[in-house]
């Protein structure tokens, strides 16, 4: 079964940069990019695929239906940027990764929430 991470977030927040580093902690060695024009990335180099969505221009589930978004759900890792404009296609057992700029330059504060709603 796949595993979803559904990203929160304002532009700019950090959501490619924490997918580029959840990559190479998983081996991946080939660059991650953003997909806001692609839609989704894919990246098969290390031992779990990994799909990488932007729903930001997203306009319902149809929309969402023709990005293929929902053959790559039980598959590898879905991380998705913009979750919050498809809550309908959201997995319940999802792993919420908010991440919101700080005061100082380059700070974020990161927050994951399991499946039970426990923060981690």
């Amino acid at each position: 079964a796949g595993t979803v991470l559904a990203y929160r977030g304002d532009l700019g927040a950090g959501k490619t940069a924490f997918t580029r580093g959840l990559a190479r902690g998983l081996g991946f060695t080939e660059a991650v990019t953003s997909p806001t024009y692609t839609i989704v990335n894919e990246y098969r180099g290390g031992d779990v695929p990994v799909f990488h969505f932007d729903v930001y221009r997203i306009e319902g589930e149809d929309d969402l239906y023709s990005t293929g978004y929902y053959d790559y759900l039980d598959t590898g890792y879905l991380l998705c940027e913009w979750s919050e404009k498809i809550p309908f296609a959201l997995p319940d057992d999802r792993i919420t990764v908010e991440i919101e700029k700080t005061d100082s330059a380059d700070g974020r504060r990161i927050t994951v929430t399991l499946p039970d709603g426990a923060p981690a």
